[in-house]
């Protein structure tokens, strides 16, 4: 899906970051070999190039092909510039900027494609470090542009104008920035591939979802902890996501390492939680929808949703309180929508891979799990 798409590219980019190191004082060919042993070094990608050749201080490594065998994943990029490159004293080299134009990813069912790409401040580590997992900054800045994802389980496909991710200094005993941000994101409404959220959002008269989406974190890599300060997914005639988060125990090398990612995932917590919606448009969609389907009017959907639907559902839920706030918060947020905002904050960390088995399997005993708040219009 979209998600292994993307992380195959930024994956790939990490590794197209190996070619980084090459002022005219190093031979192409041994940058093109040192290159060869980064990516290779766990044995699980391979990767080939018809030439390294220098051109002052730049050298391009042409026809470059980097295949993953575990997921089946392809990344060929026509040519690889490398600017302003020089040896690390611990292996491996350092670039000024990479850049990987016009280059692809493949995997079964989906295709990513890129106009533009960039690498500023790459590192690439020695095969000693990359089987060592050493703690290291790929890169500064990394830029993607013109970007398309083609997969065959969904009608058209998803476009993203440009996408950024910044990754802080890495310091001992400090947690690490990283800002990531996509503007012009394309998604069209088959992605929903749900049956009753697919005829949903046919209703609302949903064809393609245009939004921008940013996110400000940090990751301490040395706590496993990472808190998101913001996370914002802003939609065109539908509304603004905001979401802050803080996560313990959550170890993005654990999860990446096989042999350690069922420890990862049992380790990690969810230790609080804000979500809040502005709406722009998608309330009054809805109303509408269901007041066309009714045969009546927006405030005969209200009533019907509060005072029948809602106590309902929440019937269901065993924490009275929640039920009682949350039902004030909907209908007045129904009433004039504006803004709704759920905040969970636990007495205590709680395990992350719980939250999402009772999310899929029993989601009405999530408000004794995570004690929300909802609060509307402020």
């Amino acid at each position: 899906m979209p998600g292994k798409s993307l992380r195959v590219v930024v994956c790939g980019a990490f590794l197209l970051a190996t070619a980084a190191g090459a002022r005219a004082a190093i031979e192409p060919e041994r940058v093109a070999a040192l290159l060869v042993a980064a990516a290779t070094a766990t044995g699980e990608a391979e990767l080939s190039f018809d030439a390294a050749t220098a051109n002052g201080d730049d050298v391009t490594i042409t026809k470059l092909r980097l295949s993953v065998a575990a997921e089946d994943s392809v990344i060929t990029v026509p040519a690889v510039v490398i600017s302003g490159a020089a040896l690390r004293e611990a292996g491996g080299f350092a670039a000024e900027r990479i850049t990987f134009d016009d280059g692809a990813a493949t995997a079964p069912d989906v295709a990513v494609t890129w106009a533009s790409a960039a690498i500023v401040d790459a590192v690439v580590p020695s095969a000693d470090e990359v089987k060592r997992r050493a703690r290291l900054r790929p890169f500064s800045r990394l830029t993607l542009g013109g970007v398309d994802i083609v997969d065959a389980r969904l009608a058209d496909p998803i476009a993203v104008a440009a996408l950024t991710v910044e990754i802080g200094e890495i310091t001992e005993g400090a947690p690490s920035d990283i800002l990531v941000k996509a503007t012009g994101a394309r998604l069209p409404v088959s992605i929903v591939t749900n049956p009753i959220g697919a005829a949903m959002l046919d209703g609302l008269g949903y064809k393609t979802i245009v939004a921008d989406i940013a996110m400000d974190s940090d990751y301490d890599v040395a706590a496993d902890t990472v808190v998101v300060h913001e996370l914002t997914i802003d939609a065109v005639d539908v509304g603004r996501i905001e979401m802050a988060a803080k996560f313990s125990g959550l170890s993005f090398r654990g999860l990446s390492n096989p042999e350690e990612a069922a420890a990862a995932r049992a380790a990690a917590r969810l230790d609080s939680m804000t979500v809040r919606f502005d709406d722009a448009g998608f309330v009054g969609r809805m109303l509408d929808m269901q007041a066309q389907m009714l045969g009546g009017s927006r405030d005969d959907v209200r009533d019907q949703l509060v005072y029948g639907a809602l106590p309902f559902a929440l019937s269901f839920v065993d924490d009275e309180t929640f039920r009682d706030r949350f039902l004030t918060a909907v209908a007045a947020f129904l009433e004039e929508p504006r803004s709704l905002t759920v905040t969970m904050a636990p007495s205590a960390p709680v395990p992350l891979g719980q939250v999402v088995r009772t999310a899929l399997k029993t989601p009405t005993k999530l408000p004794g799990l995570l004690t929300p708040d909802v609060a509307a219009n402020n």
